[in-house]
């Protein structure tokens, strides 16, 4: 060992001390910090005395009862259009705005309000997507708004077969006894499927090693990111990796697999001229997708052309796709178990499915069939399956904020009642309060499978009101212009899914549906619950 390596492990304990000590006043600072916002502005759970100890209280409550702020914020201030502060001891407070300043909300430029910014810090993205800072865009939203959203009736036949496939065998055939499922493990394990299918094809989409690490790829992402934001913006780059170790090993797992995919395309196009370019027939994947979109560019950007780019692009727009589809059935298969009407229910959804893929023997249909049986037009007469999913994802939505930004203005902004918040300053509205706001849904702390499938009382045309359609009053995928890109494919095979599990299965009531837990502004659903089902006679 050399005098310096000696010297440096020497040092390693002092180092290590000195970053706690550092990390620990910068928390302690937080806990008590006002984040140079107006002091005119109330902040929900300080009992309306703001001190340096009501703050730093509430600052607390909002790491283990940020649901109960939610609430008296919203009924205190919001309800009477007034503007309040949350507490969020994570990553800071956050301006909440009453309903009525939505529009304006949704209205202000990217140039004052980002809110790509927030979604980058309440993801610590430029540690947890490991690729984020090399490209604008780690989840490549051209190509779900450009290629998969305008493809998705082209992959009906495998999401079909695919559904088919995977139901019997996490769910099984018996049609005589009622046995016990995972419901969060086997819905993982269908949704991961499905998006495979989609984005990769065959064989990989049945590859359950490769399957796992898409799963696995950044799953526990909200712990990771909580942890990371507990350090100080300069300590960051150090403790970044070590927090994100397990999914580095993930990600390289996932590369393994579609690596050489990937250098094969990229080879070929090396290869081929571009007259040969022009007649020789593209792969329908994501990968192609992504080479695609990176050199119809007027100036090529040979980042997005890099390997380890498009490997780190698939692999957190697998977990993007994956994650938040099975967290939104799983709490529909809960939320319908435990609805009074559980059994009805099911059997106007199994109506509904039977009718619109009347072109197959009882809704089941052969691969030359179903791109017709369960075209877009169809799922879209598929009100009620539709209305099963939205009125969970208002209910049990993954997480509580509807529409949040960062000031990014360096001079401010000025909110709509005259009060001014500087640069970096969070803004925006809780869909989490308006989803269980009673003067906008009547029972709104109940599931009505089909609230939105009937026609609204005195209202002589009734709005929108499918899974994809955001609004004021419906956040489960942000809302306006910067509302989610891949909610029409979620949308698309959640619905699929759901059509299936109604169409072949018998699902038990259950007496109580088990809780959400909550995870700072994330919202799990039951993890290791299971439901009773058995196949239906057909």
């Amino acid at each position: 060992m050399t005098s310096f390596t000696y010297m440096a492990v020497a040092a390693l304990p002092a180092f290590i001390l000195i970053n706690i000590a550092i990390t620990a006043v910068n928390l302690i600072f937080r806990l008590f910090s006002n984040a140079s916002l107006p002091l005119g502005l109330p902040w929900t759970g300080t009992k309306e005395q703001i001190t340096l100890c009501t703050r730093a209280k509430a600052n607390l409550k909002s790491v283990l009862d940020l649901r109960t702020l939610l609430d008296e914020g919203y009924t205190k201030y919001s309800k009477h259009n007034k503007i309040y502060v949350l507490p969020y001891y994570i990553n800071g407070p956050q301006v909440i705005l009453p309903n009525s300043h939505i529009r304006w909300l949704i209205e202000q430029p990217d140039s004052v309000l980002s809110q790509e910014r927030v979604n980058r810090q309440f993801l610590e993205a430029d540690y947890t997507f490991l690729h984020a800072n090399l490209v604008d865009g780690p989840v490549h939203p051209d190509i779900i708004r450009d290629q998969l959203n305008k493809k998705i009736s082209t992959f009906a036949d495998g999401i079909v077969e695919e559904v088919n496939l995977c139901l019997e065998e996490e769910w099984g055939m018996e049609t005589e006894e009622w046995h016990e499922v995972k419901v969060y493990d086997t819905m993982l394990m269908l949704i991961a499927r499905l998006s495979i299918r989609v984005f990769m094809g065959l064989p990989l989409c049945r590859n359950r090693d490769f399957l796992k690490v898409c799963s696995e790829f950044i799953r526990k992402v909200a712990i990771t990111a909580a942890a990371i934001s507990l350090f100080p913006n300069f300590l960051k780059p150090l403790v970044g990796p070590l927090f994100t170790l397990y999914d580095n090993i993930q990600y390289r797992r996932c590369s393994r697999f579609i690596m050489p995919i990937i250098n094969e395309r990229l080879e070929r196009l090396r290869k081929l001229d571009l007259q040969e370019k022009e007649y020789s027939p593209s792969p329908n994947d994501y990968v192609q997708w992504a080479i695609d979109h990176a050199v119809a560019k007027p100036i090529i950007n040979p980042m997005e052309l890099d390997p380890g780019v498009i490997a780190c692009r698939f692999a957190v727009l697998s977990f993007a796709a994956i994650q938040s589809s099975v967290i939104t059935l799983t709490n529909t298969l809960f939320d319908l178990a435990a609805s009074p009407e559980c059994a009805a229910s099911l059997a106007s959804m199994r109506d509904e499915v039977s009718r619109e893929t009347i072109s197959a023997p009882a809704g089941l249909c052969p691969p030359n069939q179903s791109r017709g049986a369960w075209s877009k037009a169809n799922l879209a007469r598929m009100t009620h399956v539709d209305s099963a999913l939205r009125e969970s994802l208002r209910l049990n939505g993954f997480i509580e904020r509807g529409i949040m930004k960062m000031v990014v203005a360096p001079e401010g902004v000025t909110l709509p009642d005259g009060s001014h918040i500087p640069c970096g300053t969070k803004v925006g509205v809780s869909g989490y309060s308006i989803h269980h706001d009673e003067d906008i849904y009547p029972n709104a702390n109940s599931y009505d499978a089909f609230r939105f499938a009937r026609q609204e009382p005195n209202s002589e045309q009734t709005p929108p009101r499918a899974l994809v359609n955001t609004s004021e009053k419906f956040m489960g995928f942000s809302h306006g212009s910067h509302s989610c890109p891949g909610r029409f494919f979620a949308a698309n095979q959640l619905k699929i899914a759901l059509a299936h599990i109604a169409l072949l299965y018998e699902i038990e009531p259950i007496p109580e549906r088990p809780t959400n837990q909550w995870f700072f502004g994330h919202i799990g659903p039951p993890m290791s619950q299971t439901l009773r089902v058995r196949r239906r006679k057909i």
